[in-house]
């Protein structure tokens, strides 16, 4: 529409001027001694449009040949780009669907080292890796490693990737890098927690837990439980070492010193080294205030000097926790330590009937074999196998 009326009012223009021409042609002098040009204005003004637009069709042209280096550089960086996109999108495909090896030709191919980016040699690294080929994925990530700004990315891929091909220790040390040249990140943080419960690297955790809890880097239940993990796991660990265990248990948080299950764990140190009444005296304060599997637990494995009433006072216990496994093995054994068998099989009985853990079956088994019952030794022999079994299939 806007060219037809473009048209339409060049052409009434056009038709204007020409009836102007025709009644008034007018004309033009051109003079410099000794000569001169004298011509219509019509032809005047054609040959001054024809000028005008030869020279700025002249420049146009000049100026579009000194560009055409410059013009054929920027063509060549959008077709590198157009190839460079089209290897990233085809190369993360063949990714997700299983084909490493495609994957990794697909990013790399045959572009020269120094023109691929940062994030083609990331994912060239997972292909590698997934491929089994170490040394080429080393050889990408430190090549990611170079370019600015792929650091901390370069290096939380390489902790996975180390983690995929099972070099804990070497993921451990590289996230263990990272939380030093990248202070108070995040990310760094729960991988760092993470690969370090996996390895079991209980005072690495210890160490970290200040700055998870200060950076927010997991819930504050996530750390607490895993803080609590990690100190129980030392404190058992140093059970029985006599200065070993004292160092353990002064480096516990004042938070934790009178959870039920380091109270336990206290207990359970007391009791190897024979001092039973001050176990006794640890746990049944605690037993009263907070009735807790592990404070259950330990109290069984008390051997008191009078099991009679120790017997007595874990029975109390039933009417708060009538269904504990714990409680209920505890007083199986603090029978049979009493020399009441009758008892010992009711309260194994009873623990049979609940939803207990493989360990509970295991304890069972022993304490039936201290009666000479083989049949129900055997009975919980078979359920402990049982569970064994179902937990190695989840």
């Amino acid at each position: 529409m806007r060219t037809l009326t473009g048209v339409i009012i060049l052409l009434l223009v056009t038709a204007g001027a020409t009836l102007l021409a025709m009644h008034n042609p007018g004309y033009v002098l051109i003079e410099r001694a000794p000569y001169s040009i004298e011509m219509p204005l019509t032809l005047f003004a054609v040959l001054l449009v024809t000028t005008v637009a030869l020279l700025y069709f002249s420049i146009h042209v000049v100026l579009r040949v000194l560009h055409i280096p410059r013009a054929v550089s920027l063509w060549r960086l959008d077709r590198r780009v157009r190839l460079l996109q089209r290897a990233l999108h085809d190369g993360l495909v063949k990714i997700v669907e299983g084909d490493y090896a495609a994957a990794e030709k697909e990013l790399i191919g045959d572009f020269k080292a120094d023109s691929v980016p940062g994030v083609h040699y990331l994912a060239a690294a997972y292909a590698a890796q997934a491929q089994n080929q170490n040394e080429r994925r080393d050889e990408y990530l430190s090549r990611a490693q170079s370019m600015r700004g792929l650091t901390l990315a370069t290096g939380l891929l390489q902790s996975h990737l180390y983690a995929m091909g099972r070099e804990y220790e070497r993921s451990l040390a590289t996230l263990t890098a990272l939380r030093v040249a990248h202070p108070g990140n995040r990310t760094v943080l729960q991988e760092l927690a993470k690969r370090a419960r996996a390895l079991k690297d209980w005072t690495a955790i210890t160490q970290i837990i200040p700055e998870l809890r200060r950076h927010k880097a997991l819930e504050p239940a996530e750390i607490d439980s895993l803080e609590l993990d990690a100190h129980r796991e030392l404190l058992t660990a140093a059970l029985g070492t006599g200065p070993g265990w004292e160092n353990a248990f002064r480096t516990l948080p004042k938070s934790l010193r009178h959870h039920p299950v380091v109270v336990a764990l206290q207990a359970r140190g007391l009791t190897q080294s024979g001092e039973m009444r001050r176990a006794e005296s640890l746990l049944i304060p605690a037993l009263e205030h907070t009735p807790h599997e592990a404070l259950f637990a330990a109290y069984g494995d008390l051997r008191s000097a009078d099991p009679l009433r120790a017997l007595s006072q874990a029975e109390s216990w039933l009417i708060a926790a009538p269904e504990s496994p714990a409680l209920l093995v505890a007083l199986a054994k603090l029978a049979v330590a009493a020399q009441l068998p009758g008892k010992a099989r009711e309260y194994a009985d009873r623990v049979s009937h609940l939803e207990s853990t493989r360990e509970t079956f295991v304890q069972l088994v022993g304490l039936m074999d201290q009666l000479g019952d083989t049949g129900k030794a055997a009975e919980y022999c078979r359920r402990s196998l049982k569970l064994g079994r179902r937990a190695a299939a989840s």
